[in-house]
């Protein structure tokens, strides 16, 4: 049925996360008329506490040092349940499965920023053939990577790089490191001085970075031990294996990314942008022939409204709500819909099918004694550390904890490193309720080791209910459920048997390892620790984008098949998992969506 006239934007942006900050804010500046529809409230808001906790959310989300806290903080945390197997008997094999909950914590923020509001603030672009992969799959060359490579310089603001670059690039227009340097997501590097002064962490370091070069595999020419700057353009050796620093995404080393963004073009234009926080979506309203996708209906202060758009309706709700809601509209494979009580408007079996997610597990010593470079860390707003980090923007509190990182080929034939592995002063055994006050813990190193390019797309989101407000059901399907090679496997192994390496170079200084322990030492024995223990954050591939015939719910222009006027701009249209870290593909995908609207597409 077509709707009554009524209250009426060009665009109406349904979530105000990572992607609809970051769009709205570009359409608002090119003079689009825009509501964004966020679920949830300001995380940067201060809170009528009494008395004041020891963090504030303010400080939970400011401080980079605190975003595990973030995670966790009652007024933004927005937790799911996951399941990481469909038999339940693998399933509890996972200490961190909750029986109450049916599933392992999965944590997402309902706030203005999105998970863009609680990330470590990792900024690592994707690899060329992520990109390069879209536009096959589409035949879309707008996707390429050279020209992919254009958002990415968009964005970034750096700040880490040597500023002679930056000049040269204004002066003359010359760039060789692919950076952007007028952006508005300013990138830096953290690295506490306090600990370079600890004499037995900076000594430990430099033995891990030897053992990392001496431990690898491959030829010479296959590692880089100074190819410190993972976003830099390569133009030799470019897919070599190696230590990478860490940039964040911080401006004068406090988090700074599409909540900051979007409030500055608000206060340019607050004609155009309206941001509606706790407006909770209901449903998509789709009508006319052919279908059209004409506004939303939304419940905010427990007062049901609804919403015209224009042009279009953007969703950009995320992994697990955006195929929820194109579901709750009628939009998605019929059986699903209809066994909800729900009346079919388009049969699209690819909606919620695809999931995809990374595979992580951590190798976690405790040492013989407290680091003294954390020596007094509470991390509370009451200590030394936060008093240095908000006067003076110093200190251990510029830093998301990750000490460096490398960059591994799992095997000597990829095109690409498909494992990224870090170090952190903590004790990080992945997520599960209160896992934050681990991190408090002084005398702990973990490695965790991220397993990218998994092959696994055999995860769905379905509905449990007809009720928007129940949570979705989410199944990943992890290693011999699903559709992935061994290899996957393997590959998870042979990183945890090379920072086994690089962690023998601090021996003197561990007491133990805890996890996954030394008892633990065939492949074998590693297999099952890892179907057991891994876990992931970085889910995507929900409404992937490819043709409707392989399943596809977008095209490469974001338009869901059989409905026009409404796209979808998120983590949810990957058909692969890309890169390493999730958050600047998103950035750099809502960009172009950008683009592709303004133009008229």
């Amino acid at each position: 049925m077509s709707m009554q006239a009524g209250e009426s934007f060009d665009y109406v942006i349904v979530g105000g996360g990572s992607a609809g900050a970051v769009l709205a804010a570009r359409l608002a500046e090119n003079g689009a008329r825009v509501l964004v529809l966020e679920a949830g409230g300001d995380p940067s808001a201060s809170e009528p506490t009494v008395p004041p906790p020891e963090r504030p959310l303010e400080a939970d989300y400011r401080v980079p040092a605190f975003h595990a806290f973030a995670s966790e903080h009652p007024v933004i945390s927005w937790d799911y349940w996951a399941r990481h197997y469909a038999d339940t008997d693998r399933q509890k094999q996972d200490w961190r499965y909750s029986e109450a909950q049916d599933g392992v914590l999965y944590p997402r923020v309902r706030a203005l920023g999105g998970c863009s509001a609680h990330h470590a603030l990792i900024i690592v672009r994707p690899n060329d053939l992520d990109w390069n992969h879209i536009w096959q799959v589409t035949g879309d060359e707008s996707w390429k990577a050279s020209r992919m490579l254009a958002y990415f310089r968009r964005i970034e603001r750096c700040r880490y790089r040597f500023f002679g670059w930056r000049w040269m690039s204004r002066l003359f227009g010359w760039d060789p490191t692919g950076h952007g340097w007028k952006g508005w997501l300013t990138t830096e590097l953290a690295v506490p001085l306090r600990a370079l002064r600890d004499r037995r962490l900076r000594s430990g370091l430099l033995r891990s970075i030897q053992a990392a070069a001496d431990g690898y595999h491959g030829t010479s020419l296959e590692w880089e031990t100074n190819r410190l700057d993972p976003n830099e353009t390569r133009w030799w050796n470019p897919f070599a294996s190696g230590i990478r620093l860490v940039p964040l995404s911080t401006r004068k080393h406090a988090r700074h990314g599409p909540r900051e963004r979007l409030e500055e073009v608000r206060r340019k234009h607050p004609d155009r942008l309206e941001i509606r926080l706790h407006a909770e979506v209901q449903r998509i309203l789709v009508g006319g022939t052919p279908l059209r996708a004409e506004g939303v209906v939304y419940r905010r202060n427990g007062v049901e409204e609804t919403v015209r758009a224009s042009k279009d309706v953007v969703l950009c709700a995320g992994v697990f709500e955006t195929p929820k809601l194109l579901m709750l509209s009628g939009i998605g494979p019929r059986p699903q819909i209809e066994g909800q009580g729900i009346a079919p408007v388009v049969d699209l079996p690819g909606v919620g099918a695809n999931l995809q997610d990374r595979y992580e597990v951590a190798v976690v010593s405790r040492m013989k004694r407290p680091w003294h470079t954390l020596a007094g860390a509470t991390y509370t707003t009451a200590d030394k550390y936060y008093r240095r980090w908000r006067w003076f923007g110093l200190g251990n509190y510029t830093s998301n904890g990750i000490l460096f990182s490398v960059a591994l080929k799992s095997r000597r034939n990829l095109d690409v490193p498909d494992l990224y592995c870090f170090a952190l002063l903590a004790d990080f055994r992945g997520y599960y309720k209160g896992y934050s006050e681990r991190i408090k813990k002084r005398d702990y190193v973990s490695w965790v080791i991220l397993k990218a390019y998994t092959g696994n797309t055999a995860g769905h989101v379905r509905l449990r209910s007809p009720d928007p407000a129940a949570a979705p059901e989410i199944l990943f399907r992890y290693f011999e459920e699903g559709n992935g090679p061994t290899d996957d496997l393997d590959a998870v192994v042979e990183g945890i048997r090379f920072v086994r390496t690089i962690a023998d170079a601090m021996d003197d200084d561990v007491a133990e390892e805890e996890e996954p322990g030394r008892h633990r030492d065939t492949d074998a024995e590693l297999r099952d620790y890892v179907r057991a223990n891994a876990w992931g954050h970085h889910a995507c591939g929900t409404c992937a984008m490819k043709p409707r015939e392989q399943g596809g719910v977008v095209d490469s222009r974001f338009k869901v098949h059989g409905v026009e006027g409404l796209r979808v701009v998120d983590a949810s249209i990957f058909p692969r998992i890309p890169g390493y870290f999730l958050a600047t593909a998103v950035y750099m995908i809502a960009e172009k969506a950008a683009d592709t609207l303004l133009s008229g597409e």
